[in-house]
């Protein structure tokens, strides 16, 4: 399965036309988005910008997207998978949007305990997040924001792909063992990354 991940858009109007033309170069199967689709609302922004894409869409919310966002996903053509697990082309996602209530949010959280029964119970699955998990991907200078709830579901559960946003700074990808971890990056900047599982390939685009 090829996926086109984005993540932290911010309410980014030309996101829609750089999405489209990405789809003209690369081939893939699905948008993958991992929260952050406005920059503190409006949640129409968020159905307007999905119902935009031509693409089929998985998605969760992000700290900076209001709680009325996950209704808009609700509402929208995207497939919401936050607190959700769903089947793809063979394999399963299990999303999980907002952070651990630490640093900034508008609302969509989530406990440490929480984070690690829902992602733990899903064995080598796609887990699309808002948040990384603690150590991977998620330095801010010289801190780790990352969830050590995820991580303890990531260590266990031994996930296929992981795929984050929410750290602009931590934008690239790793290969640990039989787990891909991708942060491609916000897509406000022109960042995103196209993922071939099969192949075991990303990608990392600059448009």
């Amino acid at each position: 399965m090829q996926i086109l991940a984005i993540a932290d858009i911010h309410g980014y109007d030309n996101g829609i036309y750089m999405l489209e033309e990405l789809k003209g170069l690369y081939e893939f199967d699905a948008i993958f988005i991992a929260g952050d689709i406005t920059n503190f609302g409006p949640a129409d922004f968020a159905k307007e910008f999905l119902d935009s894409l031509s693409s089929k869409i998985f998605a969760v919310p992000g700290n900076c997207d209001p709680k009325n966002v996950i209704e808009a996903l609700e509402k929208s053509k995207a497939h919401n998978v936050h607190k959700k697990i769903v089947e793809y082309k063979g394999y399963k996602i299990a999303g999980l949007g907002g952070t651990n209530g630490k640093g900034f949010t508008m609302g969509i959280t989530f406990s440490e305990d929480e984070a690690y029964k829902f992602l733990s119970g899903c064995k080598e699955c796609i887990f699309l997040l808002h948040q990384p998990p603690f150590g991977i991907l998620d330095d801010v200078g010289n801190r780790h924001i990352g969830s050590k709830g995820i991580r303890r579901a990531v260590d266990e559960a031994n996930p296929v792909l992981v795929i984050s946003g929410h750290v602009h700074e931590a934008r690239g990808y790793e290969i640990r063992g039989d787990t891909i971890f991708v942060n491609p990056g916000p897509l406000k900047m022109g960042y995103a990354a196209l993922i071939d599982l099969e192949d075991r390939k990303v990608t990392m685009i600059r448009h």
